[in-house]
């Protein structure tokens, strides 16, 4: 499964993402941790281009609880939606 500009590196089962890994996104984000069934699932961590992170707990690709570390961002709930936002634009699959 291959995603526009991204790179995984990990295994797959079934075709799919699965197992530790480390998924770099075109905008230059990492997520470095688990996945199931092709997405986030587990504990994983999001390390941003301007040195922030986000560790969290994904469920089906979605974060159900999770802290923010940045020299940037100041106030969690406007970062999530950044980040939901930017990152789930950033993995549209690609056509051909």
């Amino acid at each position: 499964m291959e995603y526009t500009g991204s790179q995984y590196i990990g295994e797959y089962v079934d075709g799919r993402m699965e197992g530790e890994a480390e998924y770099l996104l075109p905008t230059e984000t990492k997520y470095v941790g688990e996945m199931k069934d092709g997405m986030f699932h587990g504990q994983g961590t999001l390390y941003f281009p301007n040195g922030s992170r986000y560790d969290a707990i994904w469920e089906k690709g979605l974060a159900v609880k999770g802290s923010l570390k940045s020299p940037i961002w100041t106030r969690l709930e406007k970062s999530l939606k950044a980040i939901t936002i930017v990152e789930m634009a950033s993995m549209t699959r690609s056509q051909g």
